[in-house]
């Protein structure tokens, strides 16, 4: 079963559920990697165990204004813990014509709790697809993009064009990237948006990116509260560059620094020297254009900036 309006269910359980928070599960991870090296990780932000029996993860695919394909979820989460889902298909297969559809890779299925159905399925999303979380089929728990839109090959970061891609060089978000929740989400989104702003929620990082997958760090958690009591707070400035330079602060120790273009591709990594900190270490002169700078610091901790280079 699916839900086929999801505007009007929305509609009908807004005043129920948007006063929710820290109260059931929410996407927390999405790895929309090369090939089918596809995934989700799911949090659960309570204090109590959810078994994810009524569970279904949709695939709106391609601005279908319904579900197009689904999975149920099934196990049980852990008090603020996640559950991971990952692509099922584990041996290429020929579709004729030359073209393949490879295998996800092993080492990510190593990852997960659960494996998704054949193809069709959810984690065969390819950036332009929205995701929707329900539990007993109407109800709504969280909004991955824009269901009904398609935005082109990804959304993006052009505010100006409602976040879609318009073949204007715009940077894709959710193709080709991972993305991770914000420490300070602490429930999933139940309204369709008006536009899909990946950055007000997610933090980008680049393809392919596994390390993490399967634990969370979240403000639901009283006890990663108290951890992050007083908060870490970073910088990365000037932010716009007029020089290509940039120079990153923190109070916390930085471990490593990584930039990366809007395009995935790494462009610098720097680690501390051991003992040291890279707090206040300046950049080597970047190209013009925009890029995410991930500081790692002390405690397992990431915190991402996008930055543009005039």
């Amino acid at each position: 079963m699916k839900i086929t309006t999801l505007l009007t269910v929305a509609a009908t359980l807004t005043s129920v559920i948007s006063s929710a928070q820290c109260t059931d599960l929410f996407i927390s991870e999405y790895l929309e990697g090369t090939g089918n090296n596809k995934g989700l990780e799911f949090y659960n932000p309570t204090s109590e165990t959810i078994n994810l029996s009524g569970y279904q993860l949709q695939r709106w695919s391609n601005g279908e204004g319904t579900a197009t394909d689904w999975v149920d979820l099934i196990g049980e989460v852990a008090p603020f813990g996640t559950w991971v889902l990952v692509n099922g298909q584990t041996e290429d297969v020929d579709l004729g014509g030359g073209a393949t559809s490879p295998l996800c890779d092993p080492a990510m299925q190593a990852l997960a709790d659960q494996l998704d159905n054949p193809y069709p399925a959810p984690t065969y999303m390819n950036g332009d697809d929205a995701l929707v979380l329900v539990k007993n089929i109407t109800t709504i728990l969280d909004i991955f993009g824009k269901p009904g839109e398609d935005p082109g090959v990804a959304w993006t970061n052009d505010e100006a064009n409602g976040y879609i891609d318009i073949g204007d060089g715009a940077a894709w978000l959710t193709s080709n990237h991972t993305l991770r929740r914000k420490y300070d989400v602490i429930q999933g989104v139940v309204i369709p948006p008006v536009s899909f702003n990946t950055f007000l929620e997610w933090d980008t990082l680049v393809v392919n990116t596994w390390d993490g997958l399967g634990e969370h760090f979240c403000a639901c958690n009283p006890n990663e509260v108290a951890e992050m009591s007083p908060a870490v707070t970073t910088s990365v400035f000037p932010n716009p560059s007029s020089n290509g330079m940039l120079t990153i602060q923190a109070d916390a120790r930085i471990m490593k620094v990584t930039i990366h273009s809007m395009t995935g591709a790494l462009v610098c990594e720097e680690f501390a020297i051991p003992g040291g900190s890279l707090a206040g270490w300046k950049t080597r002169e970047l190209n013009a254009g925009s890029y995410i700078v991930n500081l790692y610091v002390e405690g397992g901790k990431t915190f991402a900036h996008q930055v543009l280079i005039q």
